[in-house]
């Protein structure tokens, strides 16, 4: 399950990550990845919420949120699978599914994947 401990170095958290491909729609697909947020207890398991910003594709991206499904196993190695859709973006959606990694300790401050992308200004 994720904890939360103090130690010298400051704060450390355990969280998922999730990365992938999203569903092809209008011939074309956006990448993902972001860290779980939130843990929320069900009935002595767990979920997490989960929120991101897609790579841009065709001109656009998605913005997407939502909770993964129960914790699989139990311990360091248990993971979470999920699937939503994201918000609609140039007139559609995407789906986005997959399973989370093993839980993976951050030390200190935690930060998500940021997607960088290179602008290309060019003349029309």
């Amino acid at each position: 399950m994720t904890k939360i401990k103090q130690g010298s170095g400051g704060p450390v958290q355990f969280r998922h990550r999730m990365e992938g491909l999203t569903s092809l729609v209008q011939n074309h697909r956006h990448s993902f990845g972001n860290l779980s947020d939130i843990v929320i207890p069900e009935d002595g398991r767990h979920r997490h919420t989960f929120q991101g910003i897609t790579t841009t594709a065709d001109g656009h991206r998605h913005s997407y949120s939502g909770r993964t499904g129960l914790n699989i196993g139990v311990g360091p190695n248990h993971f979470h699978r999920f699937q939503i859709t994201t918000n609609i973006a140039n007139g559609h959606r995407h789906v986005i599914s997959g399973r989370t990694t093993g839980n993976i300790r951050i030390g200190g401050m935690v930060g998500y994947k940021l997607i960088i992308e290179r602008i290309v200004r060019q003349k029309v």
